[in-house]
C-alpha cells in the first residue's frame, strides 16, 4: 500500500544535461492514474508485466499507481530478456522502445498476445510499431516526462500524437493535474496537424562546437537516414562532435572489407551539415542503455574517452546468458604499434580489456568485473584476423573464449 502523505521523489535521466530531482505529490500521481484507468479500462484480472524500473516516473505510474487504482496484479519480477516473460493469458506489457526494438529485430512472438503493449521514453519507429501491432492486441505509445507526467499518446503506427483529455497545451506550456506546479514548459518543439502533433526534436539538445550551434537530434536524424547506418547517438566531447554508430549489414560488410577510415569517408561524403563533420567515430554492436531503456550517454562518453583502438564489430548475438561477438582487430590499432614490430600479435592484456568491455555492454552491467581466473592463451591472434568472442554468463561468473571455427585462441573466467 502506498503512503499518501509523503511526496514521491524522482530523478530525471540527465540525457540532455545534469539529472534533476523532481518531487511530486501523491494526489497528482493518483489523479494521473485514475484518468489512465478510465482511458485503458483494464479489468481487475489483468496482470501487469514490465521491463521498467518501478522507482522511476514511468515505472511508478504504470506498474504501481495504475494497477493499484484498477485493482490489478503486478508481476514483481522485472523482465530483462524476452525469455523472462511468463505464461500469462491476460496481461499488459510495459516496456521501452529499446527493448521493443530488439523484439522486432529478432521477430519475437509472444506465446499469448498481450492485451496491450505500452511504451514510453522515445518515439517508436513506425516499422517497429506495426510489428508490435501484429503480435499484440493493441499498442499505446506514451509521450510525457518526469516533470509533467503523461501528456499525449498514439495507438497506431501511422498516427501522430494526441493530448490526453485532461491535458491542456498553450504556447509551449502544459497544464494538468498530473504535477503540482501551475504549468510546465516543454523543451520539445511540436509540429501540429489539426488536433494531432509530432515531436520535431528537443530544443535543449543543442551544443556549441567551435562557435557553431549544432542540434544533436538533427545530426542523428541525418546519420540514421544513411544507407549504411542502423542507428546513432551523438555527443559533444572536448569541443568535438562524436558519433557512436550501429551499422547495418551492408555497413558492416564495408567495414570488414575497407576498414574504418574508408567507411568514415563514405559516410561523410553522403551526409550534410554537422553529420559530415563528426571528428570521432565509434562503431558499436549496439548503443549502451541505462536501466530506463534510454541511451546511456555516460557510457558512450566513457567509450570515446578510451585511448585503446576499438575493434571492428562485424556481428553480434546476445541473450540473457550468452553472447557471441565477431571481431577484427585492425593492423593500424595503437596496441600493435611497437609490439613485436616484425610479427605483431594481439597482446593478452588487450584481449582481457575488451572481454571486460564487451561483458559490460552485452549484459548491461554497471560495473566492470576485475577478478579473472583460469586464464589460458592457447594460440596467437594476428592483426586483421576475424575472431569470435564468446561469453557465457552464470550467476557468479562469466566464461569467455576467443575462437575461430574450432580453434580456441584464449579463454578464462571473470568472477562477478
Amino acid at each position: 500500500m502506498i503512503e499518501n502523505n509523503k511526496p514521491f521523489i524522482f530523478r530525471t535521466s540527465g540525457s540532455t544535461g545534469e539529472p534533476k530531482i523532481i518531487k511530486k505529490s501523491y494526489e497528482s500521481l493518483l489523479a494521473e492514474a485514475r484518468d489512465l484507468a478510465e482511458f485503458f479500462k483494464f479489468s481487475s484480472d489483468t496482470v501487469f508485466v514490465s521491463t521498467v524500473n518501478p522507482d522511476y516516473m514511468y515505472g511508478t505510474t504504470f506498474t504501481v499507481m495504475l494497477p493499484e487504482v484498477l485493482g490489478c496484479k503486478v508481476d514483481g519480477e522485472r523482465v530483462f530478456y524476452p525469455e523472462d516473460i511468463k505464461d500469462y493469458e491476460k496481461y499488459v506489457f510495459i516496456s521501452t522502445p529499446s527493448f521493443l526494438e530488439r523484439l522486432a529485430k529478432y521477430k519475437f512472438t509472444f506465446k499469448h498476445k498481450p492485451l496491450m503493449i505500452i511504451s514510453a521514453g522515445a518515439k517508436l519507429d513506425d516499422e517497429v510499431f506495426a510489428y508490435l501491432e501484429e503480435v499484440s492486441n493493441g499498442v499505446t505509445e506514451i509521450y510525457g516526462s518526469t516533470e509533467a507526467g503523461v501528456i499525449a499518446y498514439r495507438q497506431s503506427a501511422g498516427e501522430n500524437l494526441k493530448f490526453f483529455e485532461n491535458v491542456k497545451y498553450e504556447n509551449g506550456k502544459i497544464k494538468s493535474a498530473y504535477f503540482d506546479e501551475p504549468e510546465f514548459e516543454l523543451n520539445d518543439e511540436l509540429e501540429f496537424f489539426g488536433d494531432c502533433f509530432r515531436v520535431k526534436g528537443r530544443s535543449d539538445r543543442i551544443v556549441k562546437i567551435q562557435e557553431k550551434r549544432i542540434s544533436l537530434d538533427e545530426t542523428e536524424k541525418i546519420l540514421n537516414s544513411h544507407e549504411l547506418i542502423e542507428k546513432s547517438y551523438c555527443i559533444e566531447l572536448d569541443d568535438r562532435l562524436c558519433a557512436a554508430v550501429v551499422l547495418n549489414e551492408k555497413g558492416r560488410q564495408i567495414l570488414e572489407k575497407n576498414g574504418k577510415l574508408e567507411l568514415v569517408k563514405t559516410i561523410k561524403s553522403n551526409t550534410v551539415g554537422a553529420a559530415a563533420h563528426c571528428k570521432k567515430w565509434r562503431f558499436l554492436f549496439d548503443l549502451p542503455l541505462n536501466e530506463r531503456g534510454k541511451v546511456n550517454a555516460e557510457r558512450i562518453k566513457e567509450i570515446f574517452n578510451t585511448n585503446v583502438t576499438y575493434p571492428y564489430v562485424l556481428e553480434a548475438s546476445v541473450t540473457s546468458e550468452y553472447a557471441q561477438i565477431c571481431l577484427i582487430f585492425p593492423h593500424e590499432s595503437n596496441f600493435f604499434q611497437g609490439h613485436f614490430t616484425d610479427f605483431p600479435i594481439l597482446p593478452g592484456v588487450v584481449q582481457l580489456f575488451f572481454v571486460k568491455e564487451f561483458i559490460k555492454d552485452a549484459f548491461n552491467l554497471d560495473f566492470v568485473p576485475q577478478k579473472v581466473k583460469k586464464v589460458k592463451f592457447s594460440s596467437i591472434i594476428k592483426p586483421d584476423e576475424k575472431v569470435c568472442l564468446c561469453l557465457a554468463k552464470s550467476d557468479a561468473s562469466i566464461d569467455y573464449k576467443f575462437t575461430k571455427d574450432d580453434k580456441i585462441f584464449s579463454s578464462g573466467t571473470f568472477v562477478l
